[in-house]
């Protein structure tokens, strides 16, 4: 008999079906059911079958989701993120509503763009600003009766913020509030005649294209080094092009934070992670640092409702120095936040997204023992079970090489029985798939 389950359900099939039987296996595995399984079980015609666990009922504490969560706990502390503990026991069954909005909340995510995507629409916005920064004595600093201030002797605008951070480098920023609620003409007295006032002081004013004319975004020292957000995306960019992204650009920087979610989760429970990423922060405007750090989402219910979060910068840099250094450190923040959150995306089959060398891969599998105990005079053969069924059916990701696994332990005889049994079980771990 074949006992072929996917989706959780498991059915019995007879061998004569084994053909059927094998193409609706592989057709789960290439949809994402990392869960599939189909194995050949033993018994007499007379005999009953032995009934497939069913799933941990809602509400009840399921063994493989406290197994699965203790997992998460472990890579959690390992990697410096403090969360909150779930209301209930760990590993106990989320209601049929938390499995809806787990769901639902897939499929929020689905529908978020690219990294690549959003970020190209940010920074050709950030581009079409046309920005430009122009250092000038603070003390020929004029605004005109309109409230524009005059940068080489063209007119522009100025922000509230750019503004306050103008009358604080002229040594008034208790009455900034003053002077920005007064009537314009009488404001600009004011500051020009504090500007009078000021020695050879130099400040750096940030400008940008402002409908048809320009305005001032930002009043900065001449030591504030310019690595704005458009730099920081195209920095950024190449190590997170594989995750959904929220990125919300309002005109001084970007909070984006690219989003990674599995398929399923088989028993979802209170305690689990179900959502990761990583949150890159910037501020254009000298009132900001650029920040990344990793997130993880943790649902402390049984209804996907209460969600804690948990993150562990890796980067805050201030707008000093080398921008090409600050940038470098900015991309290894990126890199540093992904390895935090990087035994969830194994866990949840990010493994079909990771190109790797196939053959020394599995090679290192079987010398490393990670796929069983194999004698090492049988290695070589092992080897070659495993290249034979990747040829079958090639890829040059990790998940490819996970499914040249259990492709052979159920189709090459030359495994025992315990050990073809094993190989699945083994190679699903390689990736930490929770099964």
């Amino acid at each position: 008999m074949l006992a072929l389950t996917i989706r959780g359900s498991t059915e019995l099939l007879d061998e004569s079906d084994q053909e059927k039987a094998m193409g609706r296996y592989w057709e789960a595995r290439k949809g994402g059911d990392e869960t599939a399984k189909l194995e050949k079980i033993d018994r007499k015609p007379d005999d009953d079958p032995e009934p497939p666990r069913p799933p941990t009922a809602p509400g009840q504490v399921s063994a493989v989701a406290q197994t699965r969560i203790a997992q998460q706990d472990r890579s959690l502390k390992v990697n410096g993120f403090s969360m909150a503990k779930p209301l209930f026991a760990a590993g106990t069954r989320v209601l049929p509503l938390g499995d809806e909005n787990f769901k639902l909340e897939r499929r929020k995510v689905d529908d978020l763009p690219l990294w690549n995507d959003a970020s190209n629409r940010a920074f050709a916005m950030i581009t079409a600003e046309n920005r430009q920064d122009v250092d000038v004595l603070l003390r020929d600093v004029r605004m005109t009766p309109q409230g524009e201030i005059l940068v080489k002797g063209e007119p522009h605008a100025i922000g509230e913020d750019a503004f306050h951070q103008l009358v604080s480098l002229m040594g008034i920023g208790s009455g900034a509030r003053y002077l920005a609620g007064c009537p314009i003409d009488l404001r600009a007295t004011n500051v020009n005649r504090q500007a009078q006032l000021q020695r050879n002081r130099t400040l750096r004013l940030r400008t940008r294209r402002d409908g048809e004319g320009r305005a001032v975004f930002a009043t900065v020292t001449p030591s504030y080094a310019s690595v704005d957000t458009d730099r920081v995306l195209a920095t950024v960019t190449p190590d997170l092009a594989d995750s959904h992204v929220e990125l919300i650009y309002d005109g001084t920087g970007v909070r984006a934070t690219g989003l990674f979610m599995p398929d399923q989760i088989v028993d979802l429970a209170a305690g689990d992670i179900f959502k990761v990423g990583v949150r890159i922060e910037t501020d254009d405007t000298g009132r900001g640092r650029i920040r990344v750090s990793a997130v993880a989402f943790r649902n402390r219910c049984l209804n996907l409702i209460v969600i804690g979060e948990g993150t562990v910068e890796t980067v805050s840099a201030v707008h000093k120095g080398d921008p090409a250094r600050i940038l470098d450190t900015v991309k290894d923040g990126v890199i540093a936040a992904r390895a935090k959150v990087g035994d969830f995306l194994e866990a949840w089959g990010h493994a079909r997204k990771r190109t790797i060398d196939v053959t020394t891969t599995l090679q290192n599998w079987v010398n490393e023992k990670k796929l069983g105990n194999i004698a090492v005079r049988d290695r070589d053969e092992a080897v070659e079970q495993l290249l034979r069924s990747w040829r079958a059916e090639p890829g040059d990701t990790l998940a490819d090489a996970v499914n040249a696994v259990t492709r052979s332990a159920h189709e090459s005889a030359w495994w025992t029985r315990d050990l073809r049994a094993e190989l699945e079980q083994r190679a699903a771990n390689l990736v930490l798939v929770p099964a």
